[in-house]
Formats: structure tokens, C-alpha cells, sequence
């Protein structure tokens, strides 16, 4: 299938961290494949620590060769408006050239596929994003779904999590944690603990696990620290996205004072 879309729409969502901190041929198959949607994300305005609201925008585009749906976030209520700012417009930014993109090249796959007598197959991208609660912290991620015409869909999903300081800034991984401790050594070992116990039970193992990074794919649920891969990153398309969640007694001393202090208040 054709990666190089969602390489661009992906890259993009990933790198508003680090900005806010300082056509391969179709793939033909023997019958037609019909994408499979991303699971909906129902929003609704809503606030999320201290009074910062999420107040859904929808945009949608529908041709012979493209169907797009994108939902972003209009965020409200950060104290630092500057990095507001320019968070909500790198998201609309963002959602804009993914559909200009998908647009794009839907009607050069469907011109190539007049050309040479292949089947056509519309395009599709669905954008959606969901809030997480994480204490004083402002956390949401990204979902982004892309369909080019191969035997399935791609999905990934972008995780932030910003500091709500008058400075603010986007979390990584690696910034939650005192320097004196080894977060990594222990979250790989946390994480590796809850593969054996799986293949033990599933009798197979299917994951190529080594190490986390410091700016793996993070999110606070119901108290655990959940750590999350992206499709084919640990393991083959049919396990998904793997998750993985560290339970609070496990992870919450190795934090910095102020971090711990933002996760815990109300």
C-alpha cells in the first residue's frame, strides 16, 4: 500500500511535540478489499484541568476517489495562550493537509487505475482525537487513519500531554522522571514481566520488544501509566497497537516532585 501519505500525516502529528517544545504503486489484490474504519471517538465540549476546554472542529471531504473526515481539537483555557495558539493552529494546519494530500492522491491512484485497467479504490483518511484525564496535567491524543487502496488501512496515534505552567511545554516520556532513577530499565522490565505472562498464557509470543524510548507514546488511565506502540513497532499488523499499563505504585516515586504533584491534584 502507499505509506508515503501517512508517513507524512503521521510525522507531522509526531513532530508538534518537539515544535512546541523550543506514491509507492498500489498494491493489488485478488478481490477488493473494503477499508475498515477506525473506531469512533464520540466528543463533546468538555473541560479538562482547571477549566482548559476541548471543543470539537469538523471537516469533511467527499469525491469519486477520496472521503475525508477529520475532528480536531480547538483547545481553550491553557494559560499560556502563545502555545495555545500555536498548538491549535499547527492541529488545524495539520488536518487541512491530510485531506489535501488524501485528495490528491486518490485521484492519481484512480487515473492510474483507469491507465493500466486495475480496479479503482477511493481513498480515505478519518482523523479523530480523544481527552484523557492526567490530574493537573492536559492530556489528549491523536488518531489518524488512512486508507490507499491496499488490503487494510493504516492507523497511529499521537499522544500529548502539556504542562499547563504560564511556559508551557509538551511532555515526553523521558521528562516525567527524576534523573537520579533508571525509568527505562524498570518500565522494560515492568513491560517484559507482562509479555511472558501473556505468551505463557496465549502459548506463542508475538512481539519483538527491546526497549522503550524516552519519547515513547504515553498516557495516564485510571491511575497506571500506560505505555503505547504504534502498529508494527514491537510486534506484526494483527496485534494492533500494543499497550501496556504500569500500575501506580510501580512508576509514581520514580516521578519529579512537580509531576506527581500535577498528576495527584485535583
Amino acid at each position: 500500500m502507499n505509506m508515503t501519505l501517512l508517513k507524512s500525516v503521521t510525522s507531522s502529528l509526531l513532530g508538534t511535540a518537539v515544535l512546541l517544545t523550543a506514491v509507492a504503486a498500489p498494491v493489488l489484490a485478488a478481490a477488493p478489499a473494503a477499508p475498515a474504519k477506525a473506531a469512533p471517538v464520540v466528543q463533546t465540549k468538555q473541560p479538562q484541568a482547571s477549566g482548559v476546554v476541548f471543543t470539537p472542529k469538523t471537516i469533511t471531504v467527499k469525491t469519486k476517489e477520496f472521503e475525508g473526515k477529520v475532528t480536531i481539537p480547538v483547545i481553550s483555557g491553557l494559560k499560556d495562550k502563545a502555545f495555545e495558539a500555536q498548538l491549535n493552529a499547527t492541529l488545524l494546519k495539520q488536518a487541512q493537509t491530510g485531506l489535501a494530500d488524501g485528495q490528491q492522491a486518490g485521484k492519481e491512484d484512480a487515473a492510474d487505475a483507469k491507465k493500466y485497467g486495475w480496479e479503482p479504490r477511493p481513498h480515505a483518511l478519518d482523523i479523530s482525537y480523544e481527552v484523557h484525564q492526567a490530574g493537573k496535567l492536559v492530556s489528549f491524543s491523536v488518531q489518524t487513519y488512512l486508507y490507499t487502496g491496499g488490503a487494510h488501512g493504516m492507523t497511529d496515534v499521537t499522544y500529548y500531554t502539556i504542562d499547563n505552567q504560564p511556559k508551557a511545554k509538551t511532555l515526553k516520556l523521558g521528562d516525567l522522571f527524576q534523573s537520579s532513577y533508571n525509568y527505562r530499565s524498570v518500565i522494560n522490565q515492568l513491560i517484559s514481566q507482562q509479555i511472558k505472562t501473556q505468551t505463557d498464557r496465549d502459548g506463542f509470543n508475538p512481539y519483538s520488544f527491546e526497549s522503550i524510548t524516552d519519547d515513547q507514546g504515553f498516557s495516564f488511565e485510571n491511575g497506571n501509566l500506560v505505555i503505547h506502540f504504534g502498529q508494527y513497532e514491537i510486534a506484526p499488523y494483527a496485534a494492533g497497537m500494543p499497550s501496556f499499563a504500569i500500575p501506580a505504585h510501580r512508576y509514581q516515586n520514580l516521578l519529579k516532585p512537580e509531576i506527581l504533584a500535577a498528576l495527584t491534584q485535583k
